[in-house]
């Protein structure tokens, strides 16, 4: 089938029509220029926080710009440094310390920036909940302009609030990134005093980065908005420590997928905050020149890569304890003394993954008595409401269905795991399938069906993440052969998958030993995963790379099994 200029084949037809995607929206979906976008003056706020931004600058006040330490948090802030550094420089920012603050508005911090000279702080990723922080800001004469893109409830900060999420917001998308909520300021900014040529354009680099990392749906206006960043930097066209950071990151910017600044940059940029100084990244998306974004990714890399080994030992640590505690429970509340705090939740996570349960991990704070804790959930489970359960017992709690953070006195700690263990026994016993994972496949396919035609029109589902996800392709009972583990140990392989009429190769990043046990077997599989167009010398081959392997019982393309 066509589609103005382009030829669909009806798979990929199929799984836009399953995804919810209408005839009448094809043409905007597929467009390489998308038009969603929404006028900032519809979130409520913004022309109050425009007005109080330009009296501040037609009136030489100092403006502190204040972050949060992750990639979202970073990107907005370096965005606003940009924009609003085109009508003053009588501008700073700040970023709290994960360690030694967390997250969000903190009146020491706030006390700070007033005695700095600051007349006027502009929040980022921050601030809607932070009611009693503002109050005190207030009450020092320092004025406040609170961006952000989480929830608005009971403790809604006072005075000029601009957050999509707000009820009474008024805008027409609400999944909006924090730095896309900055953006849309910056633009508002322009509708008023035009911005340097091309700013605009070239702003959406940031916005892209930041929405990616922070895991947001990347439907609507985010799809637009990240379609045309990732063309920046497909066209060279990014700032030069971005640029320079995809290529230590051994990344191409010419082909860089929404997917590869997922594991390939936003990991590095999140590495300054999980490790304590987050300006790091700041000053390395700032960068004026190459020589200054390579200093700064340099000491991306550095941190990185002591992340990486801080991660590994904790998981050392964690994962004893964690199948310890599976005999028993299906709740992991796991102690941790002696790791790195900034790494908790991604270990948290890799456990998770592993065992199919939710899983908590607390460490000593720097306060005498106080213990941080981190926890990653499975679909199933919703950990915020298990966890909001206990809210007494903590003295900082926050998040979400799939992640939560708080802290809580050590001595409290037994009774929370307690409490939680029990909680999640109930919540099994009364469904026993809790922890089973759906298997994503949107369709199932014979091998000769996945030729060049298809992984190249698998494309026009670019930019894919979270909401839009690349589509999943299954093979159901195949055969597995020529099977080589690579060079990291036995953890990767290569091999080709063979269903009677053809083969296709394939490449496996995860649990190898167990899956090559499987095709010992000579048992047929189910093999799923995604479809990629292989470049080496020239040659263009298709190759799927594999999400997993089951044993053969009729993969369903609704994402189960029969």
């Amino acid at each position: 089938m066509e589609k103005g200029q382009i030829k669909i084949p009806e798979i990929v037809l199929d799984i836009m029509k399953k995804r919810g995607i209408r005839d009448e929206d094809m043409e905007e979906y597929l467009s390489p220029k998308p038009q969603k976008a929404y006028d900032p003056f519809l979130m409520r706020g913004m022309k109050e926080g425009v007005d109080r931004i330009f009296r501040a600058v037609d009136n030489n006040e100092k403006i502190v710009i204040y972050g949060d330490y992750d990639t979202d948090g970073v990107t907005s802030t370096a965005l606003l440094m940009r924009a609003l550094g085109s009508y003053t420089s009588n501008l700073s920012y700040y970023i709290p310390s994960r360690m030694d603050e967390g997250y969000g508005l903190h009146s020491d911090s706030i006390r700070r920036i007033k005695d700095g000279g600051a007349d006027l702080l502009v929040s980022v990723d921050c601030g809607a909940t932070a009611r009693e922080e503002v109050e005190f800001a207030h009450e020092i004469s320092l004025d406040t302009v609170i961006t952000d893109h989480h929830n608005v409830g009971e403790k809604r900060a006072p005075g000029i609030l601009i957050d999509p999420k707000d009820e009474s917001s008024g805008y027409p998308f609400e999944n909006l990134a924090g730095v896309g909520v900055a953006y849309k300021l910056a633009l508002a900014l322009s509708t008023e005093r035009p911005l340097p040529p091309g700013m605009k354009y070239r702003l959406l680099e940031l916005v892209a980065i930041g929405t990616i990392g922070d895991i947001m749906p990347l439907t609507d206006e985010n799809r637009t908005i990240v379609k045309y960043g990732l063309q920046l930097i497909n066209r060279g066209m990014g700032c030069p420590g971005i640029s320079r950071l995809i290529e230590m990151a051994g990344l191409d910017a010419k082909t860089i997928t929404a997917s590869g600044l997922a594991f390939g940059v936003v990991p590095r940029i999140n590495s300054a905050g999980r490790l304590g100084d987050a300006t790091v990244s700041v000053k390395m998306l700032l960068a004026p020149d190459r020589a200054q974004g390579e200093k700064y990714c340099r000491r991306l890399m550095e941190m990185n890569d002591r992340r990486r080994s801080l991660q590994e030992e904790a998981y050392e640590i964690c994962m004893p304890e964690a199948e310890d505690q599976m005999k028993d429970w299906d709740f992991l509340l796991l102690e941790a003394e002696g790791v790195h705090e900034g790494i908790l939740g991604i270990v948290a996570g890799k456990i998770k993954e592993e065992v199919r349960r939710p899983v908590v991990i607390v460490t000593p704070s720097g306060d005498e008595g106080l213990w941080k804790g981190t926890g990653r959930s499975v679909s199933g489970v919703n950990l915020y409401e298990m966890l909001n359960k206990y809210r007494d017992l903590f003295i900082h709690f926050g998040g979400h269905n799939a992640a939560c953070g708080f802290t809580i006195d050590g001595r409290y700690i037994p009774e929370l795991r307690e409490g939680l263990q029990k909680d999640m026994a109930a919540i099994f016993k009364e469904d026993p399938d809790v922890f089973d994972e759906p298997v994503p496949v949107d369709e199932v396919l014979r091998v000769r069906d996945a030729d060049m035609e298809l992984a190249e029109s698998l494309k026009l589902f670019e930019p894919c993440g979270q909401g839009n996800e690349m589509p999943v392709m299954g093979l159901s009972g195949v055969e597995i052969r020529d099977w080589r583990f690579l060079k990291n140990g036995r953890k990767y392989a290569r091999f080709t998958i063979f269903d009677g009429q053809g083969y296709l190769n394939a490449v496996l990043f995860h649990d190898a030993e167990r899956i090559w046990q499987m095709a010992e077997s000579g048992d047929l599989l189910d093999v799923y995963g995604k479809l990629e167009i292989n470049r080496w010398n020239d040659r263009c081959t298709v190759q799927m790379v594999v999400d997993g392997v089951l044993p053969s019982g009729g993969l369903r393309s609704d994402g189960s099994r029969q």
